[in-house]
């Protein structure tokens, strides 16, 4: 009788598994051959019947595996070996084709490699189908749902495994239970390839050979810690899952009604809707009195930037008594009430000014249903947004902030300017690569033309007055703003406007480069004033930051080849110097409408730049003293608030 190892079958059949796994497949081999001392070969593998190969056509020997104790571990019934079934299923590339275009072909070798490497015994136990079907409820904790990623019937899989009549049909549901934690793997990574890894590596994230003992351990009963290992582990992404999580219980609540249109309310104002903004603001949270009801104050969740006792910081309870008492007239927009919407705005992007105008309006009128999407929507693109590195830079549009990270920890934040809507900064991410102290400021012609061109068409003097040298671009040379006819529309094209280091310089004292195709990069500005504005796209497309020469600082504070110290240097010389840093620290710009501040309280910015269509406002008017929403698409309710 021909003895053929697992390995000479698998070659036979003409498997695509990579080479790397043909030792550990003669171990199994070897591992299969070694019996009881005495045992008869014939014992040890019997005759082979014939199988077709899929690569060659011509028959192959199949060999049925030995009865194996981890049968009973997995649940399935006596005579009930299911190696040869699953054996043909995985030679006829199955997982390929039910994971086409859903991962990478290299995942789904991955998954090949682990039922040849195991004999092709079955995957899943039946404590490993059960941890797939609860850690496939888990998914709404990221923002996903079990219909889209594994499918509407994840649990009759799990009943077709191990209850199915047909060996064949035991051992389809066994490698579709893989395709499904695959597919969560990869939904929940943002990505994976290359044999399981992430698709754009991050920290600490998994090695080419996670992905096989990461399966082994789903199946053997522990789907969710198997996934560990390619979650995202980052502040903003944990605290975001944890809000996802509240406002789905403010959902469960019932949300909030609408405030109808009409008039500025300012402070001291008395207005009829005065009672439905307040039990707004208390549906999401917020805590401020409301007519003389002391039912209506809730200690547990009172905070202190709106007016009342932080019971969760000292452990005391909130007498309500004595905050009821500061309402007069439930109608009046009271000091309490004015600093709860102050507080209301800084967390929505909007000037914390107190008074509810269109803007405050259109923000406080927003559905519960919307932000709940729009928090998913921002997992995702975390989750999309790849590696970030240990040490990088962050740059979120809507926010209007600019932050430094190193090894998980926030080290340095501070605000910026970003580009108006119609040149909006570009989301990319590259690597910096070196700082120029004293910058001379080289006007794109795009510029040139559209802002500078105007004034100098009225003004000859204005590039003087600015300094901004003029050249010839054909030659190079500087010649005399009055001497140009700045009234040809050409004229932009043939000359150039520089502006010299200087305390009008539009790029202020440094800038930092990552050399782009959008030619974008960090700079300072002398409108220092426009920081103090909440919403802050002012600029044509590069980031302007608060405190430039602190962010170099914090650049080279590991740098190789600089220290900050120099960088401080070349800033108080006044002359332009280009200083070149030892380590390339990648630069993220994203947006992301949706971010956690430190006290994981949430901050919902405006769309700047018009690109989330599915915000969605509440559309049922009703009593304060009931809560419940309705949300709609905004074009069945008609326009947003003007701006």
């Amino acid at each position: 009788m021909r003895r053929t190892t697992p390995y000479l079958a698998v070659l036979l059949a003409g498997s695509s598994l990579l080479a790397s796994t043909s030792l550990a497949s003669e171990q199994t081999g070897v591992q299969m051959a070694a019996q009881p001392a005495g045992q008869p070969a014939e014992t040890q593998v019997a005759a082979a019947p014939a199988a077709m190969s899929p690569a060659s056509g011509t028959e192959v020997a199949v060999l049925p595996r030995a009865e194996m104790p981890r049968r009973e571990m997995l649940g399935d019934p006596a005579g009930g070996d299911l190696t040869a079934d699953i054996e043909r299923l995985v030679m006829n590339d199955v997982l390929e084709a039910q994971l086409k275009g859903d991962v990478g072909t290299d995942t789904a070798r991955a998954a090949r490699i682990v039922y040849a490497q195991d004999l092709f015994q079955p995957v899943w136990s039946r404590a490993g189908a059960e941890s797939l079907v609860d850690l496939s409820r888990g998914l709404v904790d990221y923002g996903l749902t079990a219909e889209t990623v594994v499918g509407p019937d994840l649990a009759g899989r799990v009943k077709q495994r191990f209850d199915a009549a047909s060996r064949e049909d035991r051992a389809w549901a066994d490698l579709m239970l893989t395709v499904a934690w695959l597919r969560i793997a990869d939904a929940v990574s943002g990505g994976l390839n290359d044999e399981g890894e992430a698709v754009a590596s991050r920290p600490h994230r998994p090695s080419r050979a996670a992905l096989p003992a990461a399966l082994r351990q789903a199946g053997e009963g522990d789907a969710a810690g198997a996934l560990a290992p390619f979650d995202i582990d980052h502040a903003q992404y944990n605290g975001l899952k944890r809000v996802l999580q509240e406002y789905r219980e403010i959902r469960e609540r019932g949300g909030w009604y609408a405030i109808p249109s009409g008039e500025l309310m300012r402070a001291g104002d008395s207005d009829e809707r005065v009672p439905a903004v307040r039990a707004r603001l208390q549906a999401e949270g917020y805590v401020v009195p409301w007519r003389m009801d002391k039912s209506s104050i809730r200690p547990d969740a009172a905070r202190p930037d709106v007016g009342a006792v932080h019971a969760a910081s000292t452990g005391d309870a909130v007498d309500p008594a004595p905050v009821a008492t500061l309402l007069s007239d439930p109608n009046t927009l009271d000091a309490p009430l004015v600093e709860a919407l102050k507080t209301f705005q800084s967390r929505h992007g909007l000037e914390p000014d107190g008074v509810v105008g269109p803007r405050t309006l259109e923000a406080l009128n927003e559905s519960v249903d919307s932000k709940i999407d729009r928090i998913a929507e921002t997992l995702s693109q975390w989750r999309r947004q790849g590696g970030l590195g240990e040490r990088y830079v962050w740059a979120n549009i809507p926010s209007f902030t600019a932050e430094g990270w190193n090894n998980g920890q926030r080290e340095i934040r501070m605000k910026t300017i970003v580009g108006r809507p119609d040149r909006a900064t570009p989301i990319f991410s590259d690597r910096i690569e070196y700082t120029v102290a004293n910058p001379k400021w080289y006007v794109p012609v795009s510029i040139a033309r559209r802002d500078k061109l105007p004034k100098l068409i009225e003004d000859s003097s204005y590039a003087d007055r600015n300094g901004f040298a003029v050249y010839e671009r054909s030659t190079g040379l500087r010649v005399s703003s009055s001497a140009v006819n700045w009234n040809d529309p050409t004229s932009v094209n043939r000359y150039r406007l520089v502006q010299n280091p200087s305390a009008e310089n539009a790029l202020g004292e440094l800038k930092i480069i990552f050399p782009n195709r959008h030619s974008v990069y960090l700079h300072g500005t002398p409108s220092e004033s426009l920081f103090k504005r909440a919403s802050r796209a002012f600029s044509s497309g590069c980031i302007r930051l608060e405190n430039p020469v602190g962010m170099a600082n914090w650049l080279a504070t590991h740098d190789t080849a600089t220290t900050a110290e120099q960088i401080q240097a070349a800033v108080a010389s006044g002359r332009n110097r280009h200083i070149r840093f030892g380590v390339q620290v990648p630069v993220h710009l994203t947006y992301m409408t949706v971010t956690v501040g430190d006290d994981g309280v949430p901050k919902f910015w405006r769309d700047i730049y018009k690109r989330d269509h599915d915000v969605r406002y509440v559309e049922r008017y009703g009593p304060p003293e009931a809560q419940a929403t309705a949300s709609v698409a905004l074009d069945t309710v008609g326009a947003v608030p003007a701006d």
